[in-house]
């Protein structure tokens, strides 16, 4: 911090802290955070980006600047991208540049592109399209009936392979927890009906929430009933894999979508995970009635 003078009125607000303090933010900090976890991150990012902006180069990316700050390039989380942007007066996404990242889709949707157009309808067994170049150029055109987010990239190839589901609804590849040009899609294609089908797990009910939130709007989930979680095999989890779950399940059951609540609070009792793949099977041929019930 000492090298960097934007942050010399955070440096004093830390030597003024007594000896031997919790490790708190100070009450006066730009970041405006409460989190010592948070705060020491942005703290490490704004001593890389502070620098690294004054020498006039392009901008890091995003990844770039967490590598080099926390050693890790994943390691942005929402928390830190806001109280990284109070602390150095810049919004996220004008502080930093974003890798542009595919997005995997089967469906009614064509981009054009100039004399170029990517169809989806007719990729087989799906085409990959550039999250940020689809919503910054060219036509999209789509006739889909609803978007179906499908969370692992083996069971989203399975379910591409269905007529009757590429057919009338958008697959997507949610990779996840779904990044921001998955989001940015879902959202350019409001207000057509979002379904999803994640793992049966604190972070499949957690990444239909986090979608949810994220858009402000409902995302129906298919194929994670209660009965499937209780009459299919888990996987193998580690004890602190389960300590894990648990309480993020718990909060899931509280505050979660409303239709996933009874499980969430299942694995919130016993922890648990039951993976798409292992209930592809039962799933995939009841699919196309699921979504016509969502649609």
């Amino acid at each position: 911090m000492g090298q960097v003078d934007e942050l010399q009125q955070e440096r004093l607000l830390l030597a003024a802290c007594a000896p031997g303090s919790p490790l708190r933010p100070p009450r006066a900090t730009a970041a405006r955070t409460r989190a010592w976890s948070v705060y020491e991150n942005v703290i490490r990012a704004a001593a890389v980006w502070w620098p690294h902006r004054h020498s006039g180069k392009k901008p890091l990316t995003a990844k770039a600047v967490a590598a080099k700050a926390f050693r890790n390039s994943k390691s942005w989380t929402p928390e830190r991208e806001l109280a990284f942007s109070n602390l150095v007066g810049v919004s996220f996404d004008q502080a930093v540049s974003e890798a542009d990242t595919e997005i995997r889709i089967r469906g009614p949707l064509v981009w054009e592109l100039g004399r170029v157009a990517a169809n989806a309808a007719i990729a087989e067994p799906w085409i990959s399209v550039p999250a940020k170049g689809i919503h910054a150029a060219g036509v999209t055109t789509c006739t889909a009936g609803g978007i179906l987010l499908v969370e692992n990239s083996d069971t989203f190839e399975e379910v591409c392979k269905v007529p009757e589901i590429t057919g009338c609804w958008l697959c997507v590849w949610a990779q996840g927890y779904t990044s921001r040009g998955v989001l940015a899609l879902l959202s350019y294609l409001e207000p057509l009906p979002i379904a999803a089908w994640c793992d049966l797990d604190a972070d499949g009910i957690g990444i239909i929430n986090d979608v949810s939130q994220k858009l402000k709007r409902d995302v129906v989930p298919v194929g994670m009933d209660l009965e499937l979680w209780q009459s299919t095999p888990h996987r193998r989890q580690e004890p602190d894999q389960v300590a894990r779950d648990k309480p993020i399940a718990a909060r899931l059951a509280a505050r979660g979508p409303l239709a996933l609540r009874l499980l969430a609070s299942e694995i919130a009792m016993y922890g648990g995970s039951c993976e798409q793949e292992a209930i592809q099977d039962r799933v995939i041929p009841d699919l196309p009635r699921l979504l016509q019930e969502v649609a």
